[in-house]
């Protein structure tokens, strides 16, 4: 919580400033009662006057504040989002599998929006109910000693209640963080794949597919709730007893005239103010668990699962030495019999038969996984910076990105190209076949629906010109395209991989051709 408090310095202050508004706005009423009839016994007309202008006033303060928080939430949210995609984007390779990139956006999404939640709402509602239960003894204190004993004795009761449903309600509310991410996972993979899903005759076989993990799911809401909805109104009803046997107790002093006549309105103020105030700490109770669940999920599994760095820069990649490469897959441990050196200028095959481990090691290039028996610029890599190594080489897969953007946009992932880029690209002459039917502002759909499999690898090697790079890597880029396209990609390929490195492995041996090298394959499990 103190974590919390200190990176959201700006964000907690303006929410104090706003319970204090409304504080001010729920207690001038008692307050102004209190002061006018110690001053007098008759209650004239400047009590209404006062207490007008003094609530108007503190609704107009409140309502800039609030406009003022919503505007630096947009600001605090999206900074949030960033921060927690970075940690995604940090995780070590083979746990960014496991974990599954959708699991893991559900839970990033889960933790920015319970967060926030709980900053407007729950945050504001304790610091709220603090202050007012403190207020509220303060002037029934005034009352009479006896009734502000009572309701202090209330608060541990509530404190130690709601204490012991907090810690119950951890280990449900991490169950139904984790069941919402898969449930949604699943439904988005499922539904995201148009010709399947339309090819499927009745509905009534869709539904088999996703509706009982959304049944199991809402399940277990159900269960959370009906504990925590529950549990919390055993506490209230205990509450609402003592509250009114307080009013009966305060109204038959008055009538034997050991109160004065001012304490029924007083304590008509009071009491809602205190109860209420106690009220919402029962509210607080699933928002409060939902955040510290996401925060287990940001630390166990994002921060802990950082992917280790180096700390040597490289300006430039002169030579690859692969000297028996060795890396490890949870407790398995493979061994490359391999011994090259890459230089500038060679077009190296990747030669070898399916699962004999080609993508893999054209991986531990980019360091997706820890090794040993590689080295950049006669540096092991495992020395070297990973930003400054991957700015270095240009790794094209099997799939593409596509966003929901222009080409131009896509081509720049998210960001408008400079004339110079354009020129390059245009030069390349690599989109001439998309730019038959397309151009720049064309937008494509999700996932590059309204282009081929040959037009989104050219979109993905349009990106990779326009970088300054030394090492070509391409892993099966072109597996799912026809023949004559690959073969007009290769020989673009070849023409631009002038004066670079360029890695290649293709399942058609064909292209072995266009090699100057060819490293075969052989690999030793341990």
């Amino acid at each position: 919580m103190r974590d919390l408090i200190t990176s959201n310095k700006k964000f907690i202050g303006i929410t104090l400033l706003l319970v204090i508004m409304a504080s001010i706005t729920a207690t001038i009423v008692p307050v102004l009662i209190q002061f006018f009839s110690k001053q007098t016994d008759k209650i004239d007309v400047r009590l209404f006057v006062f207490a007008v202008i003094a609530m108007i006033f503190s609704f107009l303060i409140q309502f800039l504040l609030l406009i003022y928080r919503q505007n630096y939430a947009a600001k605090f949210n999206t900074q949030h989002l960033s921060s927690l995609i970075k940690k995604m984007y940090k995780l070590k390779y083979d746990q960014y599998n496991k974990f599954e990139p959708t699991y893991l956006i559900n839970r990033i999404f889960t933790a920015v929006d319970t967060l926030y939640i709980f900053l407007i709402t729950s945050f504001e509602s304790v610091i709220q109910a603090i202050f007012l239960i403190l207020f509220s003894l303060i002037l029934s204190f005034s009352i009479h000693w006896s009734i502000a004993t009572i309701l202090l004795f209330l608060i541990p009761i509530n404190f130690f209640g709601f204490r012991f449903i907090n810690n119950s309600l951890k280990s449900k509310m991490e169950e139904l963080q984790f069941m919402g991410a898969v449930s949604n996972k699943d439904l988005v993979a499922t539904l995201s794949n148009v010709d399947y899903i339309k090819q499927i005759p009745a509905y009534q076989d869709l539904e088999k597919a996703i509706i009982p993990k959304i049944e199991k799911l809402y399940k277990v809401l159900s269960k959370t709730n009906k504990f925590a909805q529950g549990s919390s109104s055993i506490i209230d009803f205990v509450n609402q007893i003592i509250q009114n046997i307080l009013y009966i107790s305060v109204t038959y002093c008055i009538i034997q005239k050991w109160l004065p006549i001012s304490s029924i309105i007083m304590i008509g103020v009071i009491f809602p103010l205190f109860f209420s105030s106690l009220k919402k700490l029962t509210e607080v109770n699933i928002n409060l668990k939902s955040l510290e669940t996401s925060n287990d999920f940001i630390k166990n599994d994002l921060e802990d699962h950082a992917e280790n760095d180096g700390l040597i820069k490289i300006e430039k990649i002169e030579k690859i030495t692969l000297k028996d490469p060795e890396f490890r897959i949870e407790d398995s441990r493979f061994k490359f019999l391999i011994n090259e050196v890459l230089l500038k200028n060679q077009i190296v095959y990747v030669q070898g038969d399916s699962g004999s481990g080609k993508s893999s090691l054209l991986k531990l290039l980019i360091k997706f996984r820890e090794s040993s028996g590689i080295e950049i610029n006669e540096i092991p890599i495992h020395l070297i910076n990973n930003a400054s190594l991957r700015s270095k080489i240009g790794y094209i897969s099997q799939n593409t990105t596509i966003l929901s953007r222009t080409i131009e946009e896509n081509i720049g992932f998210g960001r408008l190209l400079t004339r110079k880029e354009k020129d390059i690209i245009e030069e390349s002459k690599i989109l001439e076949p998309i730019f038959q039917t397309k151009k720049w502002s064309t937008l494509l759909t999700e996932n590059g629906a309204n282009l081929s499999g040959g037009e989104k690898q050219r979109i993905a090697i349009a990106r990779m010109l326009i970088k300054d790079v030394d090492v070509y890597i391409f892993d099966e880029s072109t597996s799912s395209i026809d023949e004559v396209s690959a073969k007009f990609l290769f020989q673009s390929l070849t023409k631009l991989s002038n004066g670079k490195i360029m890695i290649y492995t293709s399942h058609d041996k064909m292209f072995k051709s266009y090699a100057t090298h060819t490293i075969l394959i052989e690999t030793v499990r341990e």
